[in-house]
C-alpha cells in the first residue's frame, strides 16, 4: 500500500520546466566559474606594485594609440578602466569578500528556484542588482566605464526576465 502512495505522490509532483533547467544550468556554470575564479584570486592575493605599474603602462600606451587614431572616447574609457583596476587592487580583499558573498547569494537564489521556491527568484533579483552596483562600493562613479554597468544590467535583466517566465511553476 505504501508503495502505491509514494508512486502517486511522485506522479503528482509537477515536473521542473525544461526552460528552468536550461537557465539554472547556465547560472550554475557561470556562478560556479566565478566563485572558483574568486577563490583563486584570493589565494593569489592582490597584484604587486610592479604588476600594477606594468598594467598601467600598457593601458596608458593603449590610450595613446587610441588618441593617435582619433578615438578620444575609447582613450578616456581605457583611462577609466586603468583607474578602476588600480582602486580595486587597493581594496582587493574587501572587494573579493563582497564578490564571493554576492555569488553565494546568486547561487542560493538559483538553487531555491531549482527546488521550486519563489524565494529564489527574489534572491536572484537582489543578487543581480547588487552585482551591477558592486563597483560603486569601491570606485568613484567617474572612474567606472558606463558600458560595464550597462552590460551587467542588461545581462542581469535578461536572466531575471527569463527566470520570471517560470514563476508559475514555483511556489
Amino acid at each position: 500500500m505504501e508503495t502505491n502512495e509514494f508512486e502517486k505522490m511522485y506522479e503528482e509532483a509537477p515536473k521542473r520546466p525544461t526552460f528552468l533547467v536550461v537557465l539554472a544550468v547556465l547560472s550554475f556554470a557561470s556562478i560556479g566559474f566565478s566563485l572558483l575564479s574568486s577563490f583563486i584570486a584570493v589565494a593569489s592575493g592582490p597584484q604587486s606594485e610592479e604588476q600594477v605599474m606594468e598594467q598601467r603602462v600598457q593601458l596608458a600606451e593603449l590610450a595613446e594609440d587610441m588618441r593617435a587614431e582619433e578615438m578620444e572616447s575609447m582613450a578616456l574609457t581605457i583611462e577609466k578602466i586603468e583607474r578602476m583596476l588600480v582602486t580595486l587592487n587597493d581594496h582587493f580583499f574587501t572587494n573579493q569578500l563582497v564578490t564571493i558573498s554576492l555569488l553565494i547569494l546568486g547561487l542560493l537564489g538559483v538553487l531555491f528556484m531549482w527546488q521550486g521556491k519563489r524565494l529564489g527568484f527574489h534572491l536572484y533579483i537582489l543578487y543581480s542588482i547588487s552585482a551591477a552596483i558592486q563597483y560603486y562600493l569601491f570606485v568613484s562613479p567617474a572612474d567606472i566605464p558606463s558600458f560595464l554597468i550597462i552590460w551587467n544590467v542588461l545581462i542581469s535583466g535578461v536572466f531575471v526576465l527569463l527566470y520570471s517566465r517560470n514563476l508559475k511553476w514555483m511556489r
